[in-house]
């Protein structure tokens, strides 16, 4: 029987939705008697508009200010991790949580050939229609995959794809990819008395990039409009397509109809949501998509597109949620038409929305996945 006295968790840089879980694994590790330290690859980087309290981290973390590496886009940000390998030898954890196939997983494998370094990768990469790896970078994952102890999950889709690596699929657990809930909870509250609306309000929410397939959101709205004019889209959200989606807008003759909200801090977002009546996430491509997480937490009817990780896990179709796909543009205003003629099956939706992440994707959820790793990996002598 193995004993687990420390626990380190190596990840990219602290975010409001992370803060939350870690804050709930720390408490749950305490109660263990198990020491528990966070080490960031950096304190943020360029993309991220969100302000962040860093009081509200009530775990012992540090931050190890890497050089950063972007690749394309800020979206692919690479950090260097210096000092990991003196952090292990200083803090002696039992089991390090390392974040995907970046460099600090890369590094705790080779140095796992010298030293006692019991390495879990954690992971929410996907499989996905078009994704296109080289043979040197499978190469790579399944290397790191074989002489990792365990693994961790952000959902099914990412379960399958470790798979997919050699992963042994009895030592992969689920820590269900999960923002913190309690604040948009707050908002589902305040939902219960609101009135309908005569001019019903669509929301998006998100980051502005080609891949997120906004411009297919923006068509399908053209063709509602054929089909109803009692509505209005409020796009909140920056990025580099938001002038191209701007144009495309504007030729198409919408811009009464769709509003350009900008970027909004997390505490800004409330007054949005307590007047929306459906959530449109049509993303082309997106390995999880919080935004889901944040708005079927607060109650929003929601229509997500198949290609969302998050959507396999948490939306149920036409009971609390829409799964459709945004691309065939009239087939999706025609469904979104229909619901929004339905303000009870709307209500009934967003009520099981909420009531589905508070009972199954919670930051304390979460932080059962880590749990239930450790447990596993104690059990085996």
């Amino acid at each position: 029987m193995r004993e687990v006295k420390k626990v380190l968790i190596v990840t990219n840089v602290p975010q409001d939705y992370r803060i939350a879980m870690f804050n709930a694994l720390n408490l749950l590790l305490q109660k263990e008697n198990i020491q528990f330290k966070v080490a960031f690859g950096a304190a943020g980087y360029k993309r991220r508009k969100s302000k962040l309290d860093f009081n509200k981290m009530k775990f012992d973390y540090t931050i190890l200010e890497s050089t950063k590496f972007t690749f394309g886009s800020t979206e692919n940000t690479m950090f260097t991790y210096p000092g990991l390998l003196k952090l292990h030898k200083e803090y002696r954890p039992d089991m390090t949580f390392v974040i995907g196939y970046s460099p600090a997983t890369i590094k705790l494998w080779f140095y796992s050939f010298f030293m006692n370094i019991n390495y879990f990768i954690w992971s929410g990469s996907v499989n996905f229609k078009g994704r296109k790896d080289s043979t040197l970078r499978k190469i790579l994952r399944k290397i790191l995959v074989k002489r990792a102890k365990g693994f961790i999950a952000y959902g099914t889709k990412a379960k399958e794809y470790l798979v997919y690596l050699g992963a042994p699929e009895n030592k992969i657990h689920i820590a269900i990819n999960t923002v913190d809930t309690h604040f948009f909870n707050e908002i589902a509250k305040k939902r219960l008395n609101r009135k309908v609306n005569t001019q019903k309000q669509l929301l998006y929410l998100g980051y502005l990039t080609p891949g997120k397939k906004i411009d297919d959101l923006i068509k399908t709205i053209n063709e509602l409009k054929n089909l109803r004019n009692d509505f209005v889209l409020r796009i909140i959200g920056d990025g580099p397509a938001i002038e191209n989606l701007k144009s495309l807008t504007s030729e198409l003759h919408l811009t009464d109809i769709i509003k350009f909200e900008g970027f909004k801090q997390k505490n800004d977002l409330p007054p949005f949501m307590e007047q929306t009546d459906c959530f449109l996430f049509q993303t082309g491509c997106d390995i999880w998509g919080l935004v889901l997480n944040e708005a079927m937490a607060a109650g929003l009817p929601c229509i997500v597109s198949p290609n969302a990780g998050a959507a396999r896990d948490l939306v149920f179709d036409t009971k609390n949620g829409l799964i459709l796909d945004f691309g065939s543009h009239k087939i999706a205003a025609s469904r979104i038409n229909e619901l929004l003629n339905d303000e009870v099956l709307l209500q009934k939706m967003g009520y099981s929305a909420n009531e589905f992440i508070e009972s199954n994707v919670t930051a304390e959820k979460s932080a059962q996945g880590f749990i239930s790793a450790i447990k596993q990996y104690c059990s085996h002598a």
